[in-house]
């Protein structure tokens, strides 16, 4: 893998190499494609410094100015895929606490030989995901009956299983941000604490909801968590704004393990963050049908309540933004977020001739939704283009299930598209006093129509 991904880009030809990476990666680390031992002794160190050779290389093209946005959405899937190559993973003997419970001294026998057999070998011969699958198997086997082993022995068993999660880099996103806390400014410290407040609030609120069964009382709560949710986007894009701007910078080539390292944290909470973005909106917009959603907002613009649209205009502008800090044709995320915020400012203020601010106000923003669609719709199919023949392809070759296969496909499709700007036009068209609906197939037909009732209307007139 390293010297696919190393070679290639060396030569300058990377794409490819680049996206069969990632599709490989992301089925070694979902245990599609198991890690078995080989007869050699390569402890985890040498996964991280492979790992760490990668990195520098992804993050090197990442920061070319003429790499394609198709290497760059390449280079994203990568990065979750790696594993961490911290100091105490690089070191000579890394993750040595597992043999120490292996030989702890108030344990069954045949738990040590279990734990030596099926974690301890394994994880120093030839580590891989499924490692961490079976250490929390284990965990939960220990903690099952919380008297029948020491609480010392469970405790380092504990430690054991997040110094794997560390390794594999699969902690949560409060638990990523948590850990580059110490290298924040103050700025950058008040961004992140702001943003993991909205987030515990929202969470809470959205918890709350659910759990509602009066009518009112669910409506109230409803009301306050699409107001905290679009508060805890903001909050997010302002931190992933302050991310971004720490990784703009490419890494120097004297540039120390341990910085190395950092940068690696950041970039995947920059990643984290992203993912999260898109799990906001899509609450959000769920939040907004249950409240009414295209027809509500219609009935507030006719009656000259466009006040009501800021939240939902605020959402898009988070989600346009968020494709531009991803590197999605940044120029024209920035004009767009430019004219939704003139929308949201401006209101019903403008008119042109006869035409009152309403009709002013929707014909305008009809035509930055417009634009905003293009822009989603773009970014959506540039994955099923990059994508589903190489999937098909290499799961073939590696003898993956077709389900698999056709499972990563959709899941890769639907990670980049948003439903609020259509649910946005069908509003502003209805509004207008248009059709709320997108042509699909336009063109021109010729021959004579026929209106029934139902098919079978037809049938029994055409025997008759």
């Amino acid at each position: 893998m390293c010297e696919l991904l190393v070679g290639n880009m060396e030569s300058g030809d990377w794409l490819e190499a680049l996206i069969f990476s990632a599709i490989y990666l992301k089925w070694i680390n979902t245990g599609q494609i198991p890690c078995f031992e080989d007869g050699g002794h390569p402890r985890p160190n040498r996964h991280a410094e492979i790992s760490r050779l990668i990195f520098r290389e992804l993050e090197r093209i990442y920061c070319m100015k003429d790499t394609s946005l198709q290497e760059v959405l390449s280079i994203r899937k990568i990065h979750p895929c790696l594993p961490s190559f911290k100091a105490e993973f690089t070191a000579s003997v890394p993750l040595t606490r597992i043999r120490d419970v292996a030989h702890w001294g108030d344990i069954p026998h045949d738990l040590k030989l279990q734990i030596k057999h099926t974690i301890q070998n394994k994880l120093h011969r030839n580590a891989g995901p499924e490692d961490l699958v079976a250490t929390e198997a284990m965990l939960a086997r220990i903690t099952r009956n919380p008297e029948e082993y020491s609480e010392a022995f469970v405790e380092q068993f504990k430690i054991i299983h997040h110094e794997l999660k560390d390794f594999s880099m699969l902690g949560n996103l409060t638990e990523q941000l948590e850990s580059i806390k110490e290298s924040f400014d103050d700025r950058s410290l008040s961004a992140l604490t702001l943003f993991l407040e909205c987030k515990e609030i929202s969470a809470w609120y959205t918890e709350v909801h659910s759990r509602l069964d009066n009518l009112e009382e669910s409506k109230d709560a409803l009301d306050k968590s699409i107001d905290l949710l679009l508060k805890t986007a903001q909050s997010l894009n302002a931190l992933r704004e302050v991310i971004v701007k720490g990784l703009e910078s490419s890494l120097r080539n004297d540039v120390p393990d341990a910085a190395i390292a950092m940068r690696q944290k950041w970039r995947l909470c920059e990643i984290g963050l992203e993912d999260y973005s898109f799990l906001l909106l899509s609450r959000f917009l769920n939040a907004l049908e249950v409240v009414g959603g295209a027809q509500q907002l219609k009935e507030n613009a006719e009656s000259k309540n466009v006040s009501s649209w800021n939240g939902p205009l605020g959402s898009l502008f988070v989600g346009i933004r968020q494709l531009g800090l991803s590197g999605w044709k940044p120029e024209e995320c920035t004009a767009i977020g430019n004219e939704l915020l003139a929308c949201k400012e401006k209101g019903l203020s403008e008119k042109e001739g006869s035409e009152d601010g309403k009709a002013v106000w929707a014909l305008r923003l009809k035509a930055t939704l417009d634009r905003s669609r293009r822009l989603t719709e773009e970014y959506s199919e540039a994955l099923p283009q990059m994508f589903p023949q190489k999937v098909e392809m290499l799961g073939k070759a590696l003898g993956i299930p077709e389900n698999s296969v056709r499972t990563y496909n959709e899941a890769e499709i639907r990670a980049g598209v948003s439903k609020l700007c259509t649910l946005l036009l069908k509003a502003v068209r209805s509004t207008l006093g248009s059709q709320g609906w997108d042509v699909l197939v336009p063109g021109a037909a010729h021959g004579t129509l026929i209106q029934v009732l139902l098919i079978s209307s037809k049938q029994e007139s055409s025997k008759s």
